[in-house]
C-alpha cells in the first residue's frame, strides 16, 4: 500500500510501498503527481527497475526530452543521461560535475521541462547528495514590494547563459553547431503552476542572463538577489541517496544542484562509485491530460 510522508525538511515527501516495475495505473499516477505538486519533490524508495521499465514510468509524466548536449545522451536510450563517475565520459570534470550549480532543467527551452527524475543505481559511501530548493516557498517569502516587482518581470534564458557563483561550475559546453543554433527564450520570472495555479519563482539560476526593460547591471543585480533569496537554507532540502531511490522534482517550482564535486571512481565497485539515471519530461502527466480532455469534451 502506498504511503506518502513529508521529509521533515524544507520540501519533499517520501513514498514507500509501491513497486514501479509492475507499472502504474491512473489512480497511482494521480496520487503521485498531486503529491509532487504539493511537496515539490518526491523520493520513491526501494525500486528495482530496468532501463525500459524506468522509461515507461517516466513517460507517464509527459513527453521525454533529449538533452541539448548530445554527448550527455545514453547510447540506445537518447532521452536518458547517466550521471556519475564510472564511465569514460566521466573522466571529463565538466561532465562529471556538470550539475554542481543551481539550475532548472530546460529553463532555456520554449516548451519547458516540467519534471526531472534521478534513479540511484550506485551510491557512494560519502557524498553525491542532491539539493532541491522550493521556489514556491521562496516566492511566498518575498517582501510584498519584491513580490509585486517579480510578478511583472520577464527574464531571457539561454543554455549556460547566466552567471554562476564561486562554488559552482558552468554548464557542460555544447558543440559549436548547437551553440550557433541556440536562441534565447523569454519567460516570466514568476510562473503559475499549470495544475495547481500556485505561483513560484522560475529558473532563477544558470540560464537567465537579462531582465526585459532593465540595464545589464540592473538585471544582473535582480537575478543575483532572487537567486540568493531562493537558495537560502530555509528553502533547501538535501537528499542523501540510497540504492533504489527515485528522486523526482517539479521543475516549474524548484531549483536543484549537486551539493559538491566528486572525483572519478576506479571501477563500478569502488566505494566512491556513483551512477544515477536521469530522465526529464515536458507537458502534463498523462493522467492530467486525460482529465483535461474529459473536462473539455
Amino acid at each position: 500500500m502506498m504511503d506518502i510522508q513529508p521529509t521533515g525538511g524544507a520540501c519533499g515527501a517520501v513514498v514507500r510501498g509501491i513497486d514501479l516495475s509492475r507499472g502504474v495505473d491512473d489512480a497511482m499516477m494521480l496520487r503521485l503527481s498531486n503529491a509532487l505538486y504539493e511537496h515539490r519533490c518526491l523520493i520513491i524508495k526501494n525500486q528495482k527497475l530496468t532501463q525500459d521499465a524506468y522509461y515507461r514510468f517516466a513517460g507517464e509524466w509527459g513527453d521525454l526530452i533529449r538533452h541539448v548536449v548530445e554527448r550527455l545522451r545514453t547510447p540506445g536510450y537518447p532521452e536518458m543521461m547517466t550521471i556519475g563517475n564510472t564511465e569514460a565520459k566521466d573522466r571529463d570534470p565538466t561532465v562529471r560535475n556538470g550539475a554542481v550549480a543551481w539550475h532548472t532543467d530546460g529553463g532555456y527551452i520554449e516548451d519547458p521541462t516540467t519534471v526531472t527524475m534521478l534513479y540511484a543505481v550506485r551510491v557512494p559511501k560519502a557524498g553525491g547528495e542532491t539539493l532541491v530548493a522550493d521556489m514556491a516557498a521562496a516566492y511566498d517569502a518575498l517582501e510584498a514590494p519584491d513580490r509585486i516587482e517579480a510578478d511583472r518581470l520577464v527574464a531571457y534564458h539561454l543554455y549556460g547563459g547566466g552567471a554562476v557563483d564561486d562554488d559552482e561550475r558552468p554548464a557542460s559546453p555544447m558543440t559549436p553547431e548547437a551553440r550557433r543554433a541556440a536562441r534565447d527564450v523569454a519567460k516570466p520570472v514568476v510562473l503559475a503552476h499549470p495544475v495547481t495555479g500556485r505561483r513560484a519563482l522560475y529558473a532563477m539560476a544558470q540560464t537567465p542572463f537579462r531582465i526585459e526593460g532593465k540595464s545589464e547591471a540592473e538585471g544582473a543585480a535582480i537575478l543575483a538577489r532572487l537567486k540568493a533569496h531562493a537558495t537560502q537554507e530555509t528553502f533547501v532540502y538535501e537528499h542523501r541517496y540510497e540504492v533504489g531511490d527515485i528522486l523526482i522534482f517539479d521543475t516549474l517550482s524548484t531549483l536543484h544542484r549537486a551539493k559538491a564535486e566528486i572525483g572519478t571512481a576506479a571501477s563500478a565497485e569502488a566505494d566512491n562509485a556513483r551512477l544515477l539515471w536521469r530522465l526529464s519530461a515536458k507537458g502534463l502527466p498523462k493522467v492530467h491530460r486525460s482529465a483535461e480532455k474529459r473536462q473539455t469534451a
